[in-house]
């Protein structure tokens, strides 16, 4: 077609879509960031970086849908983050043994180093 109108209208028409499409990934991504503020990345996590990115990759193996992986950023809900921080401080700590052979062993025993006398 040779008709210069054509041509006018069909550029309109493909600005208008692109615009409409542009519109609609905003509305998008402003929908996906309001559901993200809620969640805590590794850089502000109380978990420290390599236990906030170990959860949330664990989580998301498991399927769970409370953690995220966006770009470099690794982002647990505070939910998630809550029951992570009780099941760290839930874990009992092992007691260090008493040294049984050597110098520490009499330190130990003279309750000079931890793991001596009670």
């Amino acid at each position: 077609m040779s008709n210069p109108q054509y041509y006018l209208v069909l550029a309109r028409a493909e600005r208008a879509a692109a615009e409409a499409k542009a519109r609609v990934f905003e509305e998008a991504a402003a929908q996906e960031r309001a559901q993200l503020q809620d969640h805590v990345d590794q850089t502000t996590s109380p978990l420290g970086q390599r236990r906030h990115c170990a959860a949330v990759k664990r989580r998301i193996a498991a399927g769970d849908e409370v953690a995220a992986i966006v770009g470099r950023r690794h982002l647990l809900s505070q939910q998630a983050l809550a029951n992570e921080l009780a099941a760290l401080s839930a874990k009992p700590r092992k007691a260090q043994a008493a040294p049984t052979v050597g110098p520490d062993a009499l330190r130990a025993k003279l309750g000079l180093v931890a793991g001596g006398r009670s």
